[in-house]
């Protein structure tokens, strides 16, 4: 079955799993949560190796988001070898289903979800944190973007005109202007004798 696309501007998933403790959790993700960063890691990937050692020397999370490390269930992972490798100062969360939920081709995988409106804001393969933190940066550019657009779309006909009118008297064409009247008869003038 090929997997779906889970692209920027795709609405987020709520994550449900269980801690290292065997606790049941869900991590709430839609509109109004915080915005996170979702680290989907694994206990045997070489790669991750530095990520989490990185993670136990205090490396910087970027753009204040809240860090949420994902891995596969216990079904898949070793809890034990889990336990060593994280730090106990972040939350780790085993949920098999939020790797298909989210599509993760292989981990290191990060997911950026922006907590205004619940949405991916981004997504990526990174090797250090530096890495994380650039396409992070990246990311929240992007989004700040994409909202400034949506918003300068969103307004109304007569503020639409208004700014018309502005650009328009810029460029020296006010009313009665002959460029607005191609046929050289503006309103109002009336026929000439």
């Amino acid at each position: 079955m090929p997997r779906r696309t889970i692209a920027a501007g795709t609405a987020s998933f709520d994550i449900v799993g269980e801690t290292l403790t065997g606790d049941s959790v869900k991590v709430g993700l839609g509109a109004g949560s915080p915005t996170t960063l979702l680290a989907f890691l694994s206990s045997g990937c070489a790669a991750c190796g530095p990520l989490w050692a990185s993670l136990g020397q205090g490396a910087r999370i970027p753009a204040d988001a809240r860090l949420v490390i994902v891995t596969k269930g216990p079904e898949e992972e070793s809890v034990t070898g889990l336990r060593e490798l994280a730090p106990r100062t972040r939350e780790v969360l085993m949920s098999t289903a939020a790797w298909h939920d989210y599509s993760v081709p292989a981990s290191p995988h990060f997911v950026l979800v922006d907590g205004d409106s619940g949405r991916i804001a981004g997504r990526g393969t990174a090797a250090s944190w530096e890495q994380i933190v650039s396409m992070v940066q990246q990311a929240a550019s992007d989004t700040s973007s994409s909202a400034t657009e949506t918003h300068s779309r969103a307004r109304t006909t007569s503020e639409r005109a208004g700014q018309a009118e502005q650009a328009l008297a810029a460029a020296g064409i006010t009313a009665g202007h002959p460029s607005l009247y191609p046929a050289g008869n503006p309103p109002g003038l009336g026929e000439r004798a």
